[in-house]
């Protein structure tokens, strides 16, 4: 069954994988992102599969963005069906040098900005009987490290808010998912002076999406971790 998916940082890495394997699937899909040359460019890339895609830059954070955003995604494609949250930011500092005010807006971005997208989401869901919330985390969701504050924290609460969403949810036929990526060769990594022939690839994320998209009703994937296979 096609679906309409609604991608959030779908520019680049791993909101880009996405978009493309949800468009070859043959889902309508909608791209949002800061980058409107590089979500053109996706789009493209979309419609190259013969795909039904539309997209809208802007700022994550700001809220009347992203309701004008659902909204064009409703009038395009009738729904969203599968709301993916990738979009996110990481600050290495440490605590005691931390930016409190850039820590704030990388929260906005990472968790706040989840959390508003997805109750905007779910009541039409559950009115239909059925949908997909797939929260992009991190592996850094269940650990921590030092210089990685801000970012370790965004995403144990995107897994806390990821399990409760789907105990409220389940009931209705709604899946919540949370992936939680180790090292993924994106941008995000490009710095860490890691090997990134042995890191995940945004492909490997979309697989797991991809998974979820698919899987049966009377089951839900709440939890995947992703791990490199090799030591990056």
């Amino acid at each position: 069954m096609k679906k309409s998916v609604f991608v959030t940082g779908a520019s680049r890495g791993i909101g880009k994988a996405i978009s493309l394997r949800m468009a070859k699937l043959g889902h309508s899909v909608f791209l949002v992102a800061r980058d409107e040359k590089a979500l053109d460019a996706v789009a493209d890339e979309c419609r190259a599969m013969n795909a039904n895609v539309g997209y809208l830059a802007g700022e994550l954070t700001d809220t009347s963005y992203l309701d004008i955003a659902l909204q064009a995604a409703v009038d395009a494609h009738g729904a969203v069906d599968v709301l993916v949250n990738n979009a996110g930011a990481a600050r290495p500092e440490s605590m005691q040098e931390a930016n409190l005010e850039a820590w704030r807006q990388i929260m906005d971005l990472n968790f706040n900005s989840v959390a508003y997208l997805s109750r905007q989401v779910l009541p039409a869901m559950i009115e239909k009987g059925a949908g997909s919330v797939i929260n992009i985390s991190s592996i850094s969701g269940r650990s921590g490290s030092a210089g990685n504050g801000i970012y370790s924290a965004t995403k144990h609460a995107l897994n806390g808010l990821s399990e409760c969403m789907y105990e409220d949810v389940r009931d209705h036929g709604i899946k919540v998912s949370s992936i939680m990526p180790g090292f993924v060769n994106t941008s995000l990594t490009g710095d860490m002076g890691l090997n990134s022939g042995n890191m995940i690839t945004p492909e490997d994320v979309a697989d797991a999406v991809e998974y979820v998209v698919s899987s049966s009703p009377t089951c839900c994937p709440t939890e995947i971790v992703l791990r490199p296979q090799l030591r990056p």
